[in-house]
């Protein structure tokens, strides 16, 4: 009898062992799962807080467009795809050097805010053409489809349509003569709860805050700043990007192509 129990006993004292190390090893797999994703969290907000510094400190420019306005809807795209946070942070960690995508990432919240790929089915651009403003030039209605078409040169999967019907557009393109807080432009932009952009307004303004018309080149500058917002990229810390909150350039930059590539290379959604 006492073999019985001597026998019974080390059964289940061998059991408890084995479910020990079991727990054990699971409990290891969920540490170094959390592990990897603090460090990419970690190493996130590092490249974040670099950047955030030196935004501070970049103050002077030429003429510069508002920060752009947001207004959220019910979601519209549900069945579009969806990515991890932690394979989104991952891929658009890959590259660090040749673009500003943490400056992005920093002014909205950890999020990427984005369009669906329409590539299939453009979006619909209205500009106001008809247009009887002071400073008004003909001239800034291709320049401002100038600037829609250059940023579909980076590769970006969105496309456009210029369309003559308002009602029946997806984005309006707007001008007025001078805005009073010392902007040149600004965009603003409807997205879902799901962070997908549906619509949005860019307005531009015809003379600089500090007095003279705008000519047609700088129109187009101003309006590849101001799609560069409507595609959702934010302002860039360097001064010599386009998207810098004070335009000193008149064309897209290797960083400007590059940042626009890397957001839409993940789909829209919140990192945390």
């Amino acid at each position: 009898m006492k073999n019985v129990e001597s026998a019974l006993g080390a059964c289940v004292l061998g059991l408890a062992c084995f479910i020990g190390g079991q727990t054990l090893g699971l409990r290891r797999a969920m540490h170094r799962q959390e592990s990897a994703g603090a460090i990419a969290d970690r190493v996130l907000t590092e490249r974040v807080s670099n950047t955030a510094t030196q935004t501070a400190l970049d103050t002077t420019e030429s003429f510069g467009t508002a920060e752009p306005e947001m207004h959220v809807t019910t979601s519209l795209y549900t069945a579009l795809p969806l990515m991890s946070a932690f394979e989104m942070k991952r891929r658009l960690m890959q590259s660090s050097n040749d673009n500003y995508i943490s400056d992005v990432i920093v002014a909205r919240d950890s999020t990427v805010v984005r369009w669906p790929d329409r590539l299939m089915r453009p979006l619909r651009v209205w500009v106001d053409e008809r247009n009887t403003l002071a400073g008004w030039n003909s001239d800034f209605v291709p320049a401002v489809r100038d600037a829609f078409s250059t940023w579909v040169e980076t590769g970006v999967p969105v496309h456009f349509d210029f369309i003559h019907d308002s009602a029946s557009a997806d984005i309006h393109v707007r001008f007025t003569e001078r805005f009073a807080n010392g902007i040149s432009g600004k965009t603003v932009w409807s997205r879902d709860n799901a962070w997908w952009l549906v619509s949005s307004d860019i307005q531009i303004g015809l003379a600089h805050p500090g007095g003279g018309t705008v000519t047609p080149p700088q129109m187009r500058a101003i309006a590849l700043h101001e799609v560069g917002h409507l595609l959702g990229l934010d302002h860039s810390h360097a001064l010599d990007n386009i998207m810098s909150a004070r335009i000193r350039v008149r064309d897209l930059t290797d960083e400007d192509r590059a940042t626009i590539r890397l957001l839409y290379s993940v789909p829209a959604g919140s990192l945390r």
